[in-house]
């Protein structure tokens, strides 16, 4: 095989190498937490009426595969009554509670599977309701921003329940003041995004990398076969 043969065939080789590291990119999406009311480690003043969440993406409206469970901490279930999927906007997930609730901190789990590309997902988060977090709080909620990261953490059972938390990384959600107000919305999972961040932007830049090698060898074949001697 010719010279400039065997160098275009390894440029060809190298995209399609680089076309398969960026499919794990493509197919990793999730439908995560956008925001929410209450929000993240939100402390309200008055008992909510429900919880909602909005997603990154819309989710699938398929029974049994999404849903809202909230429930005091080390306490009971204090929903009253199903998770309601929006029909006109399918990234927003809702859920009653009932009334009255008394002063403390809730934590509330949610699933789901991404109408994009059927990834199931779940995570968890608390807000308070006329309390201020604890050091010990405030530990759980990074530990429950935790669920659902590249890295895998501890379940929602076991952080709603520890007293005493194994130390967690530190998130905008566990140190970040809490603030009255029912009515206000959380920034996206913290977590999620700067867990995955910079394994993407290392991804990204190998890849980049790796295509301009590839069109180098690619172009210099192409100048070789043209610049040789015609027989």
């Amino acid at each position: 095989m010719k010279k400039w043969h065997i160098a275009l065939a390894g440029g060809v080789i190298t995209l399609v190498a680089v076309a398969g590291l960026a499919l794990p990119s493509a197919a990793s999406a999730h439908a995560r937490l956008k925001s929410s009311t209450p929000a993240v480690s939100e402390v309200v003043q008055t008992s909510p009426s429900e919880v909602v969440i909005i997603f990154t993406e819309d989710v699938q409206k398929v029974s049994g595969t999404y849903g809202i469970t909230v429930t005091k901490d080390r306490g009971p279930d204090v929903t009253a009554g199903p998770a309601v999927l929006d029909d006109t906007d399918r990234s927003k997930l809702s859920v009653p509670l009932q009334a009255d609730l008394a002063p403390g901190r809730y934590v509330v789990e949610y699933h789901n599977v991404s109408d994009d590309d059927g990834d199931p997902f779940n995570g968890a988060f608390a807000f308070y309701i006329q309390t201020q977090p604890t050091a010990v709080d405030k530990a759980n909620d990074a530990q429950l921003a935790q669920i659902g990261s590249e890295e895998g953490t501890p379940g929602a059972d076991e952080t709603a329940s520890s007293g005493t938390p194994s130390a967690a990384p530190t998130t905008a959600a566990a140190t970040a003041p809490a603030t009255g107000g029912a009515t206000a919305v959380a920034t996206a999972d913290a977590s999620s995004t700067s867990d995955s961040g910079g394994s993407d932007t290392g991804r990204n830049i190998a890849i980049a990398a790796a295509i301009v090698v590839a069109l180098a060898v690619i172009a210099g074949a192409g100048w070789f076969a043209f610049l040789r001697p015609r027989r």
